[in-house]
């Protein structure tokens, strides 16, 4: 028998079929791709969070106050803390201060006494240790231009010199520089004299054009100015430095560093040498202890090239900038 069937109706229910099909596997494809989209931004987040962090000098030295109070109470350096836990190896970057309260100095030599290597900075020849202060002369023949610049600032702040008090001949005491013959050579290499000389073209330009940059200079000299005639000169001296340090140490680092130098690129690349060689010889407590311009580099190096994680960070008063020497307290 044959039946007749219009082609229509066949049609209209296999369109039929295929909607009720195709409906629920878009609606499928969506759930998924939502499901997907959010997994990728978890992951992004995740990844975000265990981003390398933008170090500053902000996170190696910083000016204390009293919580509602104006009145800086301490100038500090850090200890900033790296771990490898694949080696079971730390690393600390310490941020040098090369004027300080001379209480500082002792503390950092007892804080040295726990590791095994203490790695410090010092342009000279390899394995080159600083005089005793007892050894110096004080005819100012041996000094560097920098070092009697830093000699006579301690002097003129009631402050110390760093070579003075620091125990450079401690067995653990490893130099970790260049040396001068191979410093100046970079120097050149990199034309950082005129390098430099530009940048604070530059900085001084952009600042004459900047309002409230000429606004803050005009502000500090007078802070300056006015400590002469403070009840403590020297005190409030102190002060008012302590602020404006941090306040243009960016800008400072920039001109000297730009981005790479002699004096603070190379320089730290040969730290991190003779770091590698430390570890290799199975150190497992190290100190980095330099200036702390040079820091925040050392700092991404140990997390990009070591591969080593950022734990915590302690901070030293460096300066007590109290008047009853009450910081330490």
């Amino acid at each position: 028998m044959l039946v007749r069937v219009s082609t229509k109706k066949i049609e209209s229910d296999t369109m039929k079929g295929v909607e009720h099909t195709v409906y629920p596997c878009w609606q499928m494809m969506k759930q998924y791709y939502f499901l997907g989209f959010l997994m990728f931004l978890f992951s992004v987040l995740l990844v975000a969070a265990d981003a390398k962090k933008d170090y500053t000098l902000a996170d190696f030295m910083k000016v204390t106050k009293q919580e509602g109070k104006k009145q800086p109470i301490s100038y500090d350096t850090a200890i900033m803390k790296f771990i490898d836990g694949k080696n079971s190896a730390e690393v600390d970057l310490i941020g040098a201060v090369h004027v300080g309260d001379k209480e500082y100095y002792t503390e950092l030599n007892e804080i040295f006494q726990r590791y095994d290597a203490v790695l410090y900075e010092l342009v000279a020849e390899a394995d080159t240790k600083p005089p005793k202060a007892s050894d110096r002369s004080d005819d100012g023949n041996h000094k560097s231009v920098l070092s009697s610049f830093q000699s006579g600032m301690g002097s003129a702040l009631a402050l110390d010199f760093q070579l003075n008090h620091i125990d450079y001949h401690a067995k653990n005491m490893v130099h970790a520089d260049l040396s001068p013959s191979e410093f100046a050579r970079r120097v050149s290499d990199r034309g950082d004299i005129v390098q430099t000389l530009y940048r604070i073209l530059v900085l001084g330009v952009k600042k004459s054009n900047d309002p409230d940059a000429q606004k803050n200079e005009l502000k500090m000299q007078g802070r300056l100015l006015g400590s002469f005639f403070a009840a403590d000169p020297t005190l409030s001296l102190k002060r008012v430095l302590a602020e404006e340090m941090m306040n243009q140490m960016d800008d400072a680092t920039w001109v000297i560093g730009g981005e790479g130098s002699a004096i603070i690129t190379d320089r730290n690349a040969a730290a991190l040498k003779v770091l590698r060689q430390e570890l290799k010889n199975g150190k497992k407590k190290i100190a980095i202890f330099y200036g702390a311009a040079h820091l925040a580099e050392f700092a991404k190096s140990l997390e990009k090239d070591f591969q080593m994680k950022h734990t915590g960070t302690d901070w030293i008063i460096a300066w007590d900038l109290t008047k009853d020497k009450s910081a330490r307290k």
